[in-house]
């Protein structure tokens, strides 16, 4: 089973998209459409104080009719953060991901951000692995299997 370290080989070697805390909300909303991203971890110095998504933007402050101007992201972030390790298999961050039913998880190694990994990567991550293994079970009952 590939691990954390592999799905984040493929993704953008920018990094992840940080806002410093006391950003407002438009000013994080503006830092995500630039960057076509749907949330963005909020950070003190090197510090990962929580993460903001476009889910906090419709259900926190638009439906609620937040002025995003005049407040800041930190009144909104999610501040209890799920996270993962390099080290970590797919199959047990995904196990994670569905029980907290969180979407974005970050990655931390020795106490160092280093990435950022989604559902959408761990789905594309299964999808790949089961294409590869029924291409194999396809190939053995076919009788055309190589070693």
């Amino acid at each position: 089973m590939k691990k954390v370290k592999d799905v984040l080989k493929r993704k953008p070697v920018d990094g992840v998209i940080t806002v410093e805390s006391g950003t407002t909300i438009r000013d994080a909303s503006k830092v995500m459409a630039e960057n076509k991203v749907g949330s963005v971890l909020v950070v003190k110095g090197k510090d990962i104080k929580g993460i903001f998504t476009e889910r906090d933007v419709l259900v926190k402050v638009c439906a609620a009719g937040v002025d995003p101007d005049k407040s800041k992201v930190d009144d909104f972030m999610t501040k209890d953060l799920l996270v993962c390790s390099p080290d970590d298999t797919i199959e047990e961050v995904s196990r994670m991901i569905t029980a907290a039913r969180k979407r974005h998880i970050p990655v931390i190694d020795k106490g160092k951000l280093i990435g950022l990994i989604t559902s959408g990567d761990i789905m594309v991550t299964v999808l790949e692995d089961r294409k590869i293994e029924i291409e194999h079970l396809h190939n053995y009952i076919q009788g055309n299997l190589q070693t």
